[in-house]
């Protein structure tokens, strides 16, 4: 148990399953969600660039706006930067504020299959 979080250890996702001529199901987008504040930000990323993710290259993309406390954010997901395969931060609103730093094969990640 993660003394941090409370929670179990994440458990693996499902691995697609092939269908009947043997062929996996094609990979339609991929979910990345990360906590900070008690609130749960996501991200959905398409197969394109997923790989270019997965491959260490830099991709930033912009988050859905929340609001905390009356206050209106945006967030913005930037992989592999600052020189770091790997590396996430999702920062939010205008001053650069940091919700998440670290890996983002630490986060959760679902793949959504076509």
């Amino acid at each position: 148990m993660d003394p941090r979080t409370g929670r179990g250890p994440r458990p693996k996702p499902p691995k697609p399953i092939p269908d009947a001529s043997g062929k996996l199901p094609k990979l339609k987008s991929v979910t990345l969600m990360v906590e900070w504040g008690y609130e749960l930000h996501s991200v959905t990323i398409g197969p394109r660039n997923w790989a270019k993710i997965q491959a260490g290259k830099e991709w930033g993309t912009g988050g859905e706006t929340y609001y905390y406390e009356g206050e209106r954010f945006s967030c913005y997901w930037d992989f592999n930067c600052r020189g770091e395969p790997g590396s996430l931060i999702v920062s939010y609103g205008n001053d650069g504020g940091e919700g998440y730093c670290g890996k983002w094969a630490n986060v959760d990640i679902t793949e959504h299959y076509a």
